[in-house]
């Protein structure tokens, strides 16, 4: 299966909410953002990232519901004590009626420690790796539709090459006879030995045939589509193989004169980059 570079997944586990976002990159690149208390667990989190993807930049976001969070509450008796005397103290030294009550503590928030419950760190895995997983099977779906969009444009490409083919004979064919008949011409006029002229005529149109280019056209073509249908990590091995197709396309407009095949030629350039333009996203 062909799999796409971007992607969305999300869970929610306890306290714990986790989103993974996956973008264009050629090679594989990590981000996270935790909480402090988590950042314990970042090599953890990676490891599981490159269990499942090999390209991309993989976005990791984790924060903590903090309505989902529980704690205790504990009381300072012993700064309590000490406040009270220390009350008691005033009231005595300064001649303050009224009595002590426990609005007078209220400002004093060190009385109270809250301790939160230890977090189960089990709920935050469980999280990363259903959002992980939601993010792969995103990958694959966009990866189908662009397996198909690929394996059009393949076919249209092909067309082009089997028209290529056809035309490459021909007009191999009429540029040996055109040069053939403009050479009998000058001869004419000119006393020149013919035989020698005929033969130099036969190694320029050779050099100017695109028969080789046409076939290992035809091979990359083939190699390209097998690459498609096995799937897998075939990212860098298509544009390779589009590079080859680019160069072998670009010999066929340098080496020929015929009109007609230089249009096929630049037919074949335009399948080429738009199937460059398609493997951009694939893993």
């Amino acid at each position: 299966m062909i799999e796409s570079l971007t992607g969305y997944g999300f869970s929610e586990k306890g306290t714990f909410r986790v989103e993974a976002k996956s973008q264009n990159h050629r090679f594989l690149e990590i981000n996270m953002k935790l909480p402090l208390s988590l950042s314990g667990y970042e090599v953890e989190i990676r490891k599981l990232i490159k269990e499942r993807f090999h390209r991309g930049r993989i976005d990791i976001i984790v924060s903590i519901n903090q309505k989902e969070v529980s704690g205790k509450v504990y009381l300072n008796k012993k700064l309590a004590k000490q406040l009270y005397s220390a009350f008691i103290e005033l009231k005595k030294e300064l001649s303050i009626l009224g009595s002590i009550d426990i609005s007078m503590f209220s400002n004093f928030k060190e009385l109270f420690v809250y301790e939160e419950d230890e977090l189960d760190t089990n709920n935050l895995m469980l999280a990363v790796s259903e959002a992980l997983q939601q993010l792969h099977q995103m990958r694959i779906r966009e990866g189908d539709i662009i397996k198909q969009n690929l394996l059009q444009t393949v076919d249209a490409l092909e067309k082009e090459i089997v028209n290529l083919e056809t035309m490459t004979e021909v007009s191999y064919n009429n540029y040996v006879e055109f040069l053939k008949n403009r050479i009998k011409e000058l001869i004419a006029e000119i006393n020149l030995d013919e035989k020698r002229i005929l033969e130099q005529i036969i190694v320029y149109a050779q050099k100017s045939d695109i028969k080789e280019e046409v076939d290992r056209l035809r091979s990359h073509i083939i190699q390209f589509k097998e690459n498609i249908l096995k799937g897998g990590i075939v990212g860098k091995k298509l544009d390779f193989l589009l590079q080859e197709m680019m160069r072998e396309a670009n010999t066929v407009l340098a080496k020929t004169e015929s009109i007609e095949v230089k249009n096929l030629g630049i037919n074949i350039k335009t399948q080429v980059e738009r199937l460059k333009e398609q493997i951009q996203n694939i893993q």
